[in-house]
């Protein structure tokens, strides 16, 4: 019997996986697990690696990318555990952290998914954990109102700035950098979906998860490193997934609140930005760094995206 399935999505991480599963094998878990490897066309020499080092593992071999959430759908269809367990290639277990996580599902049956505390290679606490997004968490966010404060419960739910890393509590969404599930959720919740290829699939599965009944934890003492953005940030420097992280947001809130959420969420978004694409223009004339250009830039697209406001709903 195998407790759990470890399922790894990589995209030419070599190095960072590596490091990844030869975490995994040091973690000195008593229980029985498999590894199930999926590559998303890599072309750094990640399959040799994978093929010479840890020949246990269960490698698919994808000829092209294909971004996050069927990978890891195609991976948990594969796994035979009674536990699956999503772990990012660049993110490193901490011993005793994977055994923390499946003795709490053990002894929370209502408990249907749990995320640990994700932590930066320096030690600096990772903010893994988020309230659902809804058109006030958004305006909060437009109008920085979740910035100046961000330790209210009423104006920071979003990015959720008050809460405490150092308990164990039931929370909305957990990243699913490194998320343990049990099998029975697949049955009720169903997977991840598939139109969320890289953004906002985990917030959605998230949602569906609790909205079926289960419970989704933050479990503060198993502790797991985690690089952070290591794949999306080496494809995203030119805007490449630019569309697609809006296309998610807006079937998110279309999931959740139909068309008209659509409509106000990018009327929100054009007023919110049009103030921050003057501030980054005047920013980029005065200093011109490649930050202030990328971020005028990245303003300026997010206004146009928001203007559009009769655009078609996502598919």
């Amino acid at each position: 019997m195998i407790d759990i399935s470890i399922i790894i999505v990589n995209l030419n991480t070599r190095e960072l996986l590596r490091a990844c599963l030869s975490s995994v094998l040091a973690e000195g878990s008593p229980l029985q697990y498999e590894v199930i490897i999926i590559d998303n066309g890599s072309t750094d020499g990640s399959t040799d690696m994978v093929r010479q080092e840890f020949p246990a593992a269960r490698l698919v071999v994808n000829e092209v990318n294909e971004g996050f959430a069927r990978p890891n759908n195609v991976g948990m269809h594969m796994a035979t555990g009674r536990y699956l367990f999503l772990l990012n290639s660049d993110a490193a277990l901490r011993p005793g952290s994977l055994s923390k996580l499946s003795r709490f599902l053990d002894s929370h049956p209502s408990v249907g998914a749990c995320g640990p505390c994700l932590v930066y290679p320096d030690g600096r606490q990772q903010r893994s954990v988020k309230g659902f997004p809804n058109l006030w968490t958004h305006f909060c966010d437009m109008f920085l109102l979740d910035k100046v404060f961000s330790r209210s419960v009423l104006f920071g739910k979003g990015e959720m700035g008050y809460f405490s890393y150092d308990r164990t509590q039931e929370v909305d969404h957990v990243m699913a950098a490194a998320f343990l599930v049990r099998r029975e959720v697949l049955s009720t919740a169903g997977a991840f979906d598939e139109r969320f290829s890289i953004y906002y699939n985990d917030m959605d599965w998230c949602y569906r998860i609790k909205a079926h009944g289960w419970k989704v934890y933050y479990v503060h003492d198993a502790v797991v490193t985690h690089h952070g953005g290591i794949t999306v940030a080496a494809v995203n420097r030119d805007f490449s997934y630019f569309h697609e992280l809006y296309d998610n947001v807006m079937l998110f809130y279309q999931k959740r609140y139909g068309r008209p959420g659509v409509v106000a969420y990018r009327l929100l978004l054009a007023a919110g930005f049009l103030i921050r694409s003057m501030a980054w223009t005047a920013r980029w004339l005065v200093q011109r760094t490649e930050h202030a250009r990328m971020m005028m830039t990245f303003s300026w697209k997010s206004l146009g995206t928001g203007a559009r406001f009769w655009a078609p709903l996502p598919q």
